[in-house]
C-alpha cells in the first residue's frame, strides 16, 4: 500500500456498460493513456468526467496535492498487493465465478424468449388477443433495454456483488409476480420489471470477468460470455415447449428455481471483485489500524460528492447524446438492432411458419430454434482466427492499429445474414425438406454473431473514452427494436406470405452490406468529424 506522497501507479480494471457483452468488450480492448490524468481531477470537475475516469482509465498516477498523501492505492512495485485479492485467486476459482455469472446472464435472456409457447395459454386464461399477448416478450425486452441505463451506476458506486444480489433478488420477486398474478396487468408488470432488474447482469457481468482475468487470459472467458447472450434466446423456446402440455406456470417456475439457485451460489461463492471497492476495504483497514481517518479510497471521495440518483441521470444521458449527434453511432446501432429484431421476430414467426408449412408440433417447433444456436456457436469457434488476423494486420501496418481493422468479422456477417435469410425465405415450401430453412437460420445465426463482434469491437476502438456509453447506446437501441418487431411480425407473415415476408427482411439486410466497406474507406474522415471518437 502506498498511502504517502510517494509516486505510484495503480492498475485498476474496471468497466461500466449497459449490455451483456458491452462491459466486457470495453475492458478487453481498453488502451492505457500515455499521459494519464489525475484520478480525482479538480474540485470543479463535473461528476460525469470523474466517473468516466474511474471507469475507463486503467493506469493512474497519484495526484500531488495534500489529500493524495492519504489516497489509498494498490502496491505496484514488487509482489501483488495482499488487499488486491483477485490476484491471488486460482484459475479454477476465476473460471468458476465467471461461468456462474455467465450462466446467470444466459438464464436472464432465456426468460425473454420463454414466453414463446406460454403465450397461447395466457391468451386463453386472460381472454386476450395474440397482439396483446406478445407484450409479454416486448415488455421484458424493453426492461432489458432501460435497466442498464439506471442500474449500472450502482455497480460503479457500490460494487459488483451488491448489484448482483439486489438486482437478481428483485428480478426473482417480479418473476413470481408474473407467475402467480391473477390479472394480465400484473403479468405484464412482472415481465417488465423482472427484465429491468435482471438486465444489470448483462451490463455488470462483463466487468466482473475483466476484474478477474488479465488481457492475455481473457479471450476464452470473453467468447463464453459473448455466447451466453445468444444462447439464451435460442434455448428459451425449448424450455417453454417442454412444458406446453402442462400448466404454463411451470415454465416460469423453472426459471424462478434456476434463478434462485444462481442467487444462492452467488451469495456464498462470489466475492467482491471491483478494484475500487477492494480499495475501500483497504482504506477501512488502514483507518482502523492507524486511527487516522484521512485515509480514503478514490471511490469514497466520489461517493461523498454525488448521489445515486444523480449518477443514474448522468449514466443515462451520454448514450442518447451519442445516438442523436453521431451519425456513425446511429448507423451501427440500427445495424445490430435490426439483426436482433429479426431474432425476436422469429419467436412469433416460427410457430406460424413451421406449423403451416410442415405441420410441426410444439416441441418440433421449439427445436427449430436450435438452428440459429448452432450457427452462432460455429461463429464463436472462429473468434481466435479473427483475433490473430487482426494482430497480423496490425503488424503489417508497422504495429499501428486503426479501428477499421476491427470490421473484418462484419465483412463476413454482412453477406452471411442476407444469404441465410434468403435460404430460409425460399426453402419454406412443403415439398422442400424442413432442414432447408433450418440451415438458412444457422447461416443467419453465424452472420449475426459476426455482425455483433465486428461492430462491438469497432465501437470500443473508435470511441475509446466513450466506449462504455457507445455500447450502452447500442444495447438500448437493439433491445428496443427487438421488443418492437414481434408486435407486427405475425401480421406481416400472414399478409405478405411466408416467402415474400422473409424476402423483404432479407433485402433490408442486403441494403446494409455496404456499411462496413464504406466505414472502412471513410472511417478516418468520419471519426475526425465526430466529437466522441478517438484518433491518434
Amino acid at each position: 500500500m502506498n498511502a504517502s506522497g510517494k509516486h505510484s501507479t495503480d492498475t485498476m480494471k474496471t468497466s461500466s456498460s449497459s449490455s451483456s457483452i458491452h462491459d466486457f468488450e470495453v475492458l478487453s480492448h481498453s488502451v492505457s493513456s500515455a499521459n494519464p490524468s489525475p484520478l480525482y481531477g479538480n474540485e470543479n470537475e463535473d461528476l460525469e468526467n470523474k466517473l468516466e475516469r474511474l471507469s475507463t482509465v486503467t493506469t493512474q498516477e497519484k495526484q500531488e496535492q495534500d489529500r493524495s498523501q492519504f489516497e489509498v492505492t494498490f502496491i505496484s512495485d514488487g509482489p501483488p498487493d495482499p488487499d488486491d485479492v483477485t490476484k491471488f485467486y486460482s484459475m479454477y476459482r476465476k473460471y468458476y465465478i465467471s461461468l456462474l455469472i455467465t450462466f446467470t446472464c444466459m438464464v436472464i435472456t432465456m426468460i425473454s424468449s420463454g414466453w414463446t409457447f406460454v403465450s397461447p395459454h395466457v391468451m386463453k386464461k386472460f381472454n386476450i388477443s395474440h397482439e396483446v399477448s406478445i407484450l409479454g416478450i416486448t415488455l421484458y425486452v424493453f426492461g432489458l433495454a432501460f435497466g442498464p441505463l439506471f442500474l449500472s451506476p450502482i455497480s460503479e458506486l457500490y460494487g459488483r456483488r451488491i448489484t448482483f444480489l439486489s438486482s437478481l433478488t428483485l428480478s426473482i420477486a417480479f418473476q413470481c409476480l408474473t407467475t402467480w398474478s391473477k390479472t394480465i396487468a400484473g403479468v405484464f408488470i412482472g415481465r417488465f420489471l423482472s427484465g429491468f432488474f435482471g438486465s444489470s447482469f448483462l451490463s455488470v457481468a462483463g466487468g466482473t470477468l475483466s476484474d478477474l482475468f488479465t488481457k492475455e487470459q481473457i479471450t476464452v472467458p470473453m467468447s463464453i460470455f459473448t455466447m451466453a447472450a445468444f444462447l439464451g434466446p435460442s434455448l428459451g423456446p425449448v424450455i417453454s415447449g417442454a412444458f406446453y402440455t402442462t400448466d404454463y406456470r411451470w415454465t416460469f417456475i423453472t426459471f424462478i428455481i434456476t434463478s434462485g439457485v444462481c442467487l444462492i451460489l452467488i451469495v456464498f461463492t462470489v466475492p467482491e471483485t471491483y478494484p475500487p471497492m477492494l480499495l475501500i476495504n483497504k482504506a477501512k483497514r488502514l483507518r482502523q489500524e492507524t486511527g487516522d481517518d484521512r485515509y480514503r479510497a478514490p471511490l469514497e471521495v466520489i461517493r461523498s460528492e454525488t448521489s445515486i440518483a444523480s449518477a443514474m441521470v448522468l449514466s443515462s444521458k451520454r448514450p442518447f447524446t451519442l445516438l442523436l449527434f453521431d451519425p456513425m453511432m446511429g448507423v451501427l446501432c440500427f445495424y445490430t438492432g435490426f439483426e436482433l429484431a429479426i431474432i425476436y421476430l422469429y419467436f412469433v414467426a416460427f410457430p406460424y411458419i413451421f406449423k403451416k408449412v410442415y405441420n410441426f408440433g410444439v416441441m418440433s417447433i421449439a427445436c427449430a430454434y436450435l438452428g440459429m444456436l448452432v450457427g452462432m456457436i460455429l461463429g464463436a469457434c472462429t473468434s481466435l482466427y479473427f483475433q490473430r488476423s487482426y494482430e497480423r494486420r496490425v503488424k503489417a501496418n508497422g504495429g499501428k492499429s486503426t479501428p477499421e481493422m476491427r470490421f473484418e468479422p462484419l465483412f463476413y456477417g454482412a453477406f452471411l445474414t442476407p444469404i441465410g435469410l434468403m435460404i430460409f425465405a425460399w426453402s419454406c415450401y412443403p415439398q422442400v425438406h424442413w432442414i432447408g430453412p433450418i440451415i438458412g437460420s444457422a447461416i443467419f445465426g453465424m452472420g449475426v454473431f459476426y455482425v455483433f463482434t465486428g461492430i462491438f469491437n469497432y465501437t470500443v476502438d473508435a470511441y475509446r473514452k466513450y466506449a462504455a456509453s457507445g455500447l450502452a447506446c447500442n444495447a438500448f437501441v437493439r433491445c428496443v427494436m427487438g421488443g418492437v418487431f414481434p408486435l407486427f411480425g405475425l401480421q406481416m407473415y400472414k399478409k405478405m406470405g411466408i416467402n415474400w415476408a422473409g424476402f423483404f427482411i432479407a433485402m433490408i439486410t442486403v441494403l446494409l452490406i455496404p456499411v462496413p466497406f464504406l466505414f472502412t474507406k471513410y472511417g478516418p474522415y468520419l471519426r475526425a468529424k465526430s466529437p466522441y471518437t478517438w484518433s491518434e
